[in-house]
């Protein structure tokens, strides 16, 4: 497959043989969220997705989502039934309970006190993907009154937005500080960075990396109108997109997320960075073995649009059946790549790209395989970006790296330990031969990173042994 699935490890897939299978179906990316659960817990999903990472031979990224500036339910000892028509009490946790009387079940709520002083009455707050909904009726001293329009299930951590309302908070409070330290201690491979509303985030949270010694990517999420506003700036700083369909429909009318969801894309393709698609795509199957056929064409047409992966959250993570969901999906991408031929748009931006662009188009011609050496994955990057008709094997000289790419579009990576291009291509060559993926007669087209030297070499080689 050229388009890659990540999955997010949670409660229903936390077992060494679904990953295992999941790892066996595609899933070429794992995502914890750290809105959910403790380090502890998270430490167990990074040891087992490690260890079938080793048994499997793959290559496998991990992307730890952080919180950011959201807004969530605190802690509670189980979860809530809402009935519609109840007015429940929203308290700031830490707050006591005041002496008034309160006309229903009272929450906790993990906001600063000053997203009390932009709410009004009549604002409407929705959660779970917009599935539950509340009408604001009051707001006191460290709470605020709200009228469930909708029956619910309120849980520990849910977030929820208020329609309308962005809130002045800082894009990493001190737990999520402490989570990107603990990603970059842990080996994860991507910051998924939530809330995003402006470039100037992303800076702030590659500077927190930086001064960590930590070389991590960081993964933008579009999910705000802020983040629309500015999304050509977001993207040029991020090392690739996600679009969060989950709250960006809270955000926005649900009707506008099929042309969002489209300008993303495009607008990633055209700058040449990574975008997946997340949230909802086979839902349904939270609860049945068997898509929708909505859910099919929706995935289908992401695929068509020319998105680097696709990524399951609830379907993986809380589900019923975390393996028939990666199945189902594996199905579909193979059945939308091969019943179309993809427009290819190639925008070439600097001297660099236009090198790649001549291997790529130079390989498609001769109906030959391409081959890269690539010493820190940057030519790798722009590879994928043109989107090759023909076969892609990149050699890296560090796992790390062939982690990060593994969530490219149509990138096959390898760890190739060299001292030089030269070696490491030759040696990547040596490889594919080898193992059967180059084979007699094969075209073969061969070239490195470019280095800016005063030469630079691209061989055509037929393979004769």
């Amino acid at each position: 497959m050229n388009v890659k699935i990540v999955a997010s490890i949670g409660p229903a897939s936390s077992r060494e043989e679904v990953i295992d299978k999941m790892v066996a179906l595609g899933v070429s990316g794992f995502r914890i969220n750290f809105a959910h659960g403790s380090r502890e817990t998270w430490s167990r999903y990074v040891e087992l997705v490690r260890d079938v990472e080793r048994s499997s031979g793959r290559y496998v990224s991990l992307i730890g989502d952080v919180v950011g500036p959201s807004l969530r339910l605190g802690q509670m000892e189980k979860p809530l039934d809402v009935a519609r028509g109840t007015v429940v009490r929203f308290l700031l946790q830490g707050k006591q309970l005041s002496e008034l009387g309160t006309r229903g079940p009272v929450v906790s709520v993990d906001v600063p006190p000053t997203v009390l002083q932009e709410l009004s009455s009549g604002d409407t707050m929705l959660m779970d993907d917009g599935r539950v909904s509340f009408t604001i009726v009051e707001i006191g001293d460290g709470y605020f009154d709200a009228l469930a329009q909708t029956d619910s299930i309120l849980s520990p951590r849910k977030a929820f937005t208020v329609k309308g309302k962005e809130f002045d908070l800082p894009i990493l409070s001190r737990n999520d500080l402490e989570n990107v330290e603990f990603a970059c201690r842990s080996g994860f491979d991507y910051i998924g960075l939530s809330y995003v509303r402006a470039a100037e985030d992303v800076r702030q949270v590659r500077k927190v990396a930086e001064r960590m010694n930590c070389d991590i990517g960081i993964l933008a999420k579009i999910e705000t109108l802020s983040a629309l506003r500015n999304l050509d700036s977001i993207i040029e700083v991020s090392d690739g997109v996600v679009v969060a369909r989950g709250d960006l429909g809270m955000n926005v009318g649900l009707e506008e997320l099929p042309s969002i969801q489209k300008r993303v894309v495009r607008r990633c393709r055209e700058l040449g960075k990574p975008v997946i698609v997340a949230t909802q795509l086979l839902e349904s199957m939270r609860e049945s073995p068997v898509p929708t056929r909505s859910e099919v064409v929706d995935v289908y047409e992401a695929v068509v649009s020319g998105v680097d992966a696709l990524m399951l959250t609830g379907e993986t993570s809380v589900g019923k059946y975390p393996v028939e969901v990666v199945r189902w999906l594996n199905k579909i991408v193979r059945a939308a790549e091969s019943s179309f031929t993809p427009t290819v748009e190639r925008y070439v931006a600097d001297l660099r790209t236009r090198f790649v662009k001549g291997v790529v188009e130079l390989a498609e011609d001769l109906g030959a395989t391409i081959a890269i050496y690539s010493m820190r994955g940057r030519t790798a990057r722009r590879v994928s970006a043109m989107r090759p008709r023909v076969p892609v094997y990149i050699g890296v000289p560090r796992i790390e790296e062939a982690r990060k790419l593994s969530i490219l579009w149509g990138l096959n990576v390898f760890v190739i330990e060299a001292s030089n291009y030269v070696e490491g291509l030759e040696k990547l060559y040596k490889h594919l031969t080898s193992s059967g993926l180059l084979k007699v007669n094969d075209i073969v087209v061969l070239a490195y990173g470019f280095i800016e030297e005063y030469e630079e070499v691209i061989k055509i080689r037929r393979v004769t042994v």
